[in-house]
């Protein structure tokens, strides 16, 4: 048997990293307002909200909805920003417990900086899943250098998501 991580496993731990953010910004307003150029972003609220648009979209995508356009997302406040992760995260969950999925299917798109885009369902779901991981990384460091230390891990190793 080859070792691997579930799809549910990682979108655990992905949920997991992003509601311990979530929480530290809370906690922590004037860390939304430091600078941030990260995806072209001005400051840390619009990376999140680049974040959880990314799971809003992707997750459309892969129901077979409409994608809403970017800009139809709300730029804040971080509550509501926390409501769109949580609708994101409840639509991976039912399409993870669907059993009738094709995740080998290719699918084409238009990704809003690469363009025409074909994938598979099951690396689209992939890459949303993986995609908050690798931007909370980035904002760990910027939060840190100016002088934010969360106090917590992101390690998967360390996340009580996976045994």
């Amino acid at each position: 048997m080859t070792p691997a991580l579930s799809f549910e496993e990682l979108l655990a731990w992905s949920d997991e990293s992003t509601q311990r953010w979530l929480q530290f910004l809370a906690e922590n307003p004037a860390v939304l307002d430091l600078p941030c150029g990260i995806y072209g972003t001005s400051n840390v609220l619009g990376l999140v909200r680049h974040i959880v648009v990314v799971e809003m979209r992707h997750g459309q995508r892969l129901s077979g909805q409409t994608v809403s356009t970017y800009e139809q997302f709300p730029g804040g406040p971080l509550e509501a920003l926390l409501d769109l992760h949580t609708e994101a995260v409840a639509r991976f969950r039912k399409l993870l417990a669907d059993p009738t999925q094709d995740w080998a299917a290719e699918m084409e798109f238009t990704s809003l900086t690469a363009g025409t885009l074909r994938s598979s369902r099951r690396k689209l779901l992939a890459h949303s899943l993986l995609h908050a991981v690798r931007h909370w990384a980035q904002l760990s460091t910027l939060t840190r250098a100016a002088g934010f230390p969360t106090g917590f891990a992101g390690d998967l190793l360390l996340s009580s998501a996976l045994q």
